[in-house]
């Protein structure tokens, strides 16, 4: 296939299915962007187009690619999963224990306190009335919602998914 916007809109076009594509293509060959056009909606019920521009929240998504990018610096030999959270992180937590390690955190067994516990329930609006989404521009800036919460279990001894521990990650 040929790096110019026909070509692109056509395979675009014949890609699609009964439900129509939504999102973003971007095609970039170097540092010249070649394609970029927003398709379907951003917001469907209030029928906000995407644009090129769209930004999308992705959630656990992000989970993923925080996960290589830790076994990548494992890889390198600069981490390992022994390696502690408390000489990693730059933060108190007074009520953490302190052989909290990297693969506790990537496994989901750490024991840390979530700022959004789903065993506790769903009310995830009550959770950013104090501290309103939008406001949470860098990982530090939840901190402040679980650094200083008692300890759910001791490391190692259970599975309970931990948003917080990526926010760490």
């Amino acid at each position: 296939m040929s790096l110019d916007g026909a070509s692109i809109r056509a395979a675009i076009a014949s890609a699609e299915t009964p439900q129509p594509f939504s999102g973003v293509v971007r095609v970039q060959q170097g540092a010249e962007v070649v394609f970029q056009k927003g398709y379907g909606f951003a917001n469907r019920a209030e029928r906000i187009p995407n644009t090129a521009h769209t930004r999308f929240g992705i959630a656990s998504g992000g989970k993923g690619f925080t996960a290589v990018a830790v076994l990548q610096l494992i890889q390198a030999g600069r981490l390992s999963l022994e390696t502690r959270l408390a000489d990693c992180v730059d933060a108190a937590f007074p009520h953490f224990d302190p052989g909290i390690t990297l693969a506790h955190l990537l496994s989901h067994t750490s024991g840390i306190p979530d700022y959004c516990d789903e065993e506790l329930g769903d009310d995830f609006e009550a959770l950013w009335l104090e501290r309103p989404n939008y406001t949470m521009r860098a990982p530090r800036d939840f901190l402040p919602m679980f650094q200083a919460r008692p300890m759910k279990f001791t490391p190692g001894e259970r599975f309970s998914y931990s948003n917080a521990g990526f926010i760490l990650l």
